[in-house]
């Protein structure tokens, strides 16, 4: 039988990830780089990935929202962003389920097909190291030219030896260096950690163990802590507690300032099962200097089936009675996020769902008009459909209400139109349009991008678009912004991954020239 690492057996846990009997386990694949409509992963069709799969975007082993699967070479895949509400991050964990491998035809001039290392004889280091390079030259404002080189390194293990002992870590360092007009200079450093635990699991035993730096367990919204944490598990079942410290905010160094504490239960349906379930709730504190700075339970819930996925999460705060003087309850429900997605055939999608939880810290480097207006649309609910024609065509149309993120209270209306395989190149073809209104804010933003595999190991995308503002209450009170962009990414081998990026933005907001480039070996 094959093993699953820590994380993948995590992931049983995940609506939609639960390998069936005859299935392949749960994977896992990270975030490389992000446009407007799209995110790249790191994984492709040797990886057991097809167009059209979903694609779960995991916060703390939690499912926080579902991508899909638009274009695909061998190693890597493009997820559109497309009614996505979880904004989504370079570094960021995803989760898939492999589809059943496709018939192999021997060929004389054939390379064997590529399949992963047994873990039989215990479990490997995984890993990333990357270096990736940022250059902006503004043609206008205070500062002329922005640069940014930065490093990453991440490492995941388990069973390592044949033993019960884990280790993750996750370090992102940069460097940024501003040129003013007049030739003076800024620069700053920084170098975060996201992850550095040891975990260990006593052989036939349900349970682990882990110390360091980490995410909270149970999916709430308490991320990262320094600390402590023992979870058990079992087939149906699983429990945890941790103790630690938050890092500080500002730049993830040890604090000891505000300290956390918290329990989660969860119980889930067999794994093999047609309909996968779970529910789960738990209970964290924070206190700062021996006083509540948050104290909050958590509900959660998820059902996946052939047809239909639902997510749900609530956090309800209790406020102690110093938080009760301006007339607030003992009890009140802070944080929600629901999302359904229901086919009820196979070429018809239909999602909706509500998010009005707080923003979380990202790790982004290229931001375009596109990636920071639906930054902006991220708080409120939504709905929308999708529709698939002749396995090529997608049409889809969504409607947001946002209330309460930076946008204010704002509705849009997006309506896009796609096309995947058009030529022997495989030609990606994408038209976005979205219309904003607000009280004080209207307008339009179009997009539009093309794309080609010219090899099996190399993907090209052109890509542009207009955002128009009308603000009466503004001199001027019309705005525009246009953007162009150009996107190269190369497999080499069967680990390495590069990427150039070029865009220039021309308007209003701001004028500059952004040059991005990075490489990256999987192992």
């Amino acid at each position: 039988m094959r093993a699953l690492s820590v994380g993948a057996a995590a992931l049983l846990l995940v609506p939609g990830l639960s390998a069936a009997q005859g299935q392949e386990p749960p994977r896992t694949a990270r975030v490389t780089y992000v446009t407007g409509s799209s995110a790249y992963i790191d994984a492709g069709s040797a990886q057991g990935l097809r167009e059209g799969s979903p694609v779960w975007l995991l916060r703390g082993g939690v499912a926080a929202d579902t991508l899909r699967v638009s274009f695909l070479s061998s190693r890597q895949s493009a997820c559109s962003l497309e009614g996505v509400a979880a904004r989504v991050a370079v570094g960021d964990t995803v989760g898939y389920r492999p589809a059943a491998p496709e018939p192999v035809v021997a060929a004389a001039d054939s390379a064997p097909p590529i399949r992963p290392a047994p873990l039989a004889r215990g479990g490997r280091l995984r890993g990333r190291i990357g270096a990736r390079y940022l250059t902006v030259r503004q043609r206008e404002g205070s500062l002329s030219r922005y640069s940014q080189p930065a490093l990453d390194f991440r490492l995941d293990g388990s069973r390592l030896a044949g033993t019960g002992l884990g280790v993750q870590v996750d370090v992102r360092a940069r460097r940024i260096t501003g040129t003013r007009a007049d030739g003076t200079q800024e620069e700053s450093g920084r170098t975060r950690v996201y992850q550095a635990a040891l975990s260990w699991r006593p052989g036939g035993t349900p349970f682990r163990f882990a110390a360091g730096r980490q995410f909270a367990p149970g999916g709430a919204s308490v991320s990262l802590f320094d600390g402590l944490l023992a979870e058990a598990s079992g087939g149906r079942w699983a429990a945890g507690a941790f103790a630690g410290t938050e890092p500080d905010p500002a730049h993830l160094a040890l604090s000891g300032s505000v300290k956390d504490f918290g329990a989660y239960v969860e119980l889930h349906t067999p794994p093999a099962g047609a309909v996968r379930g779970f529910v789960r709730t738990g209970a964290i504190g924070s206190y700062q200097e021996g006083v509540a700075n948050r104290e909050f339970v958590y509900l959660q819930g998820g059902l996946s089936a052939r047809r239909v996925s639902v997510f749900l999460s609530q956090e309800i705060d209790y406020y102690q009675a110093w938080k009760r003087e301006d007339g607030d309850g003992a009890v009140s429900p802070t944080s929600t996020f629901a999302t359904l997605h229901y086919q009820p055939v196979d070429a018809l999608a239909l999602s909706a769902g509500f998010d009005n939880r707080r923003d979380v810290r990202l790790y982004r480097d290229l931001v375009t008009p596109e990636t920071a207006f639906d930054d902006s649309f991220r708080h409120g609910a939504w709905a929308g459909v999708s529709l698939a024609l002749a396995g090529r065509y997608r049409l889809s149309f969504d409607a947001r209400s946002n209330s309460g993120g930076s946008a204010g209270t704002a509705h849009a209306y997006t309506g896009a139109v796609g096309a995947s395989r058009l030529t022997r190149y495989n030609g990606d073809v994408r038209l976005r349009t979205t219309r904003f209104e607000g009280p004080r804010l209207s307008g339009w933003i179009h997009a539009l991008s093309l794309a080609i595999e010219p090899a099996p190991w190399a993907r090209l995308e052109l890509g542009g678009g207009v955002r128009e503002e009308h603000n009466p209450l503004e001199t001027p009170s019309d705005l525009r912004v246009s953007w162009l962009t150009g996107d190269l990414d190369v497999s080499v081998a069967r680990g390495w991954y590069a990427l150039l990026s070029l865009t220039r933005e021309q308007g209003a907001f701001e004028s500059n020239d952004q040059v991005y480039g990075g490489l990256s070996y999987r192992f």
